[in-house]
């Protein structure tokens, strides 16, 4: 016991006595911790999305603020001079910032908890310690997402805790770690930066957000890293959730990256998969799929019905948590452009999702395979419907889009309808109706 408490104790004091630049370099980022609310704030994500940079961000604004690095507590609990790690060592933390007389010195105490999720029952003890110290003790988690989703964390700590959901780099955080310096006032574009921003635009198509991937140098590092970072999520977060053969669930995995953008039924992906050799249920599917959700590898959109039962039966699209995925997965920019642009605008869609509580994305159909590619709602009402297509000019933006569009608007009772292309812009009336049109790298901006 004695041993565990000395080894928490100096873990502690290590990160006490690092100077603010040995912290690891976070560069920053639009998302921001939940710093000013006492509840704890849950960090959740996708494996190396920037959890722990993120924490590490928070960190050195906390301390530019005027907070003393010792009312700030980082743990890791992958870090090897605490392993193998026991539920006891929250009690050890009490107990040194007792010791050390932390809540005598300061207003507040600011911890920071890196893979809790290693340390069986986290849970009980973190909700504890926020019931006993609200307001003294400020409490961040973060972990992997086999074991840290929403889902569980709402019954875990109901009533308890604000999420902070990390995804890849948006585009514009893309753009500032890539060095682009002339802000995001459009304003003051030229020509030059416009073709910058659409090569940017491309590279982030092609090989995604994921931080390490972005400041890779090498296009073959990239690919690399991709690869890595794919089977990495699938081996750590879904492998040990499952209890058949890893090749079956990694084979799976593959296949659903690259039919992103695609409708998915999982009883035509079952027969499918069976007549290839891979042998499964729709429901073993469907688990399968539902743990890859939670591991962030993939999300889908129902398609958009006011009867809860359509929305259950029909099938649902699928998207990549990240462009890079789907790409590595056998897209390639100039075949796929239309299909890898809508995963952009997907993923960006759930990213504004997190910020708007009442926001919801469907797609749309009908009955005449007229499609949608997102329908926008707010509460009880349809706020905007929106097309995805590679085009660069007035002829390439097809009639069949704008149809589905003007039907959908006069069904759905939705006046703002947009048409998200590659590089052309402008205002069109179709049919009586008005269309916007705009090139993605500015509806990204």
């Amino acid at each position: 016991m004695e041993n565990r408490k000395e080894r928490l104790r100096m873990v502690i004091e290590e990160y006490w006595r690092s100077e603010r630049s040995e912290l690891p370099k976070a560069k920053a980022r639009d998302i921001k911790l939940k710093v000013e609310s006492d509840l704890i704030n849950d960090v959740i994500g996708p494996r190396r999305a920037g959890k722990t940079y993120l924490m590490f961000l928070t960190i050195k604004e906390l301390l530019k603020s005027g907070v003393d690095k010792k009312a700030t507590v980082y743990i890791n609990f992958e870090n090897r001079k605490l392993l193998p790690v026991t539920p006891e060592y929250f009690n050890y933390l009490i107990e040194f910032i007792y010791a050390r007389r932390l809540l005598d010195e300061y207003e507040k105490i600011y911890v920071f908890l890196d893979e809790v999720q290693r340390v069986e029952g986290w849970e009980k003890y973190v909700r504890s310690i926020y019931d006993e110290f609200k307001g003294r003790i400020k409490m961040f988690v973060s972990g992997s997402t086999s074991k840290l989703t929403s889902s569980e964390l709402s019954y875990l700590l109901t009533g308890r805790h604000l999420t902070s959901h990390v995804f890849p780099l948006s585009f514009r955080e893309f753009m500032v770690f890539k060095g682009f310096g002339y802000g995001y006032a459009e304003e003051y574009l030229i020509e030059k930066d416009i073709s910058v921003i659409k090569e940017m635009l491309r590279e982030y198509i092609m090989f995604g957000g994921f931080p390490e991937v972005v400041l890779a140098q090498a296009e073959s590092n990239k690919e690399e890293l991709v690869q890595t970072l794919f089977v990495d999520i699938v081996s750590r977060d879904i492998l040990p959730r499952l209890r058949r053969k890893g090749e079956i669930a990694e084979e799976i995995a593959y296949f659903l990256a690259s039919n992103t953008g695609k409708l998915v039924s999982f009883t035509k992906l079952s027969g499918m998969l069976n007549t290839r050799g891979i042998k499964i249920s729709v429901p073993t599917l469907e688990k399968y799929f539902y743990i890859m959700k939670e591991a962030f590898l993939f999300f889908d959109l129902r398609i958009f019905s006011y009867k809860v039962k359509d929305q259950l039966q029909y099938p649902r699209k699928l998207y990549a948590i990240d462009p890079g995925l789907a790409n590595f997965s056998g897209f390639r920019f100039s075949e796929d452009a239309g299909r890898l642009m809508e995963n952009v605008v997907a993923v960006e869609l759930m990213r504004r999702k997190t910020v708007s509580p009442v926001r919801e994305v469907y797609y749309w159909k009908d009955k005449q395979q007229r499609e949608v590619d997102f329908v926008l709602k707010d509460g009880s009402k349809i706020k905007q419907l929106i097309q995805v297509t590679y085009a660069s000019s007035k002829e390439e933006v097809e009639t069949r889009e704008k149809r589905a569009l003007i039907k959908a608007s006069e069904e759905l009772k939705c006046d703002d309808t947009l048409v998200i292309t590659w590089d052309y812009e402008a205002e069109e009336e179709f049919k009586g109706k008005r269309i916007k049109i705009i090139p993605l790298w500015k509806w990204l901006f």
